[in-house]
């Protein structure tokens, strides 16, 4: 099964404008498969492609439209509950093996053409439904994964909010930071943990079955997050 074969009655309920829309994609299409897929156009192109199916991935994964989209095409998944913020994670990594995807089968596998009748944009989309369940199997293994991975008591040591001071200022400091920890999602408090514990981008990837830039992104959120929720326990 490739994205053409999915969902191939989305078409605008105008002929001629699905037929120049069409016609528009396969004049791109052209150009990006002769340019190698580099160039100022192509750049602009996948950005803006990039954003929208996030945007369209991310609404499917929160609302659970996406395992509905996957069953059709039986790719049937065990529906659990997920964070909102774990949600916005699956779509972005879905989004992004969604991309590799579109670009060597759609692009330059030329599976996507003018005459399977689906512009780009839906064939992109398409693309990332296929690629949600790997990265929902791989969420899941990871999740079953950190059971044996024990929470530390304290989120202080991680972003040293624990006071110099007398130590009514340390416990008041100290509530924060465990309230903060706390607030974090257990993904969040996880990829901390291992931080603290000394393991680097690459070892965590390794652990977490992500990319060393993901842990990086992941990281970077989950002590912003922290930071704000202290400022508002102090």
């Amino acid at each position: 099964m490739h994205p053409n074969d999915i969902h191939k009655g989305m078409r605008s309920s105008d002929p001629a404008h699905a037929a120049e829309r069409l016609r528009v994609d396969g004049v791109l299409v052209q150009h990006f498969r002769e340019s190698g897929l580099t160039g100022s156009r192509w750049d602009q192109f996948h950005r803006q492609l990039l954003g929208h199916g996030l945007t369209i991935v991310t609404k499917l994964v929160r609302s659970g439209a996406m395992f509905a989209r996957c069953g059709r095409h039986g790719r049937y998944l065990h529906q659990q509950a997920i964070p909102l913020d774990e949600a916005e994670e699956l779509a972005s990594d879905a989004v992004f093996d969604g991309f590799v995807i579109f670009c060597e089968r759609g692009l330059l596998g030329r599976e996507w053409s003018v005459e399977h009748g689906q512009p780009l944009n839906e064939y992109f989309v398409n693309a990332c439904v296929l690629a949600f369940p790997n990265v929902y199997r791989r969420w899941q293994t990871r999740m079953s994964g950190w059971r044996d991975v024990d929470l530390l008591d304290s989120f202080a040591s991680l972003e040293q909010v624990v006071a110099e001071g007398n130590p009514e200022d340390a416990v008041v400091e100290q509530q924060a930071a465990n309230a903060a920890f706390a607030a974090l999602s257990e993904d969040s408090r996880r990829l901390l943990i291992l931080h603290e514990q000394g393991y680097t981008h690459a070892e965590i990837a390794e652990l977490t079955r992500l990319t060393p830039r993901a842990v990086e992104g992941r990281l970077r959120r989950a002590r912003l997050t922290a930071r704000q929720h202290t400022d508002e326990e102090r």
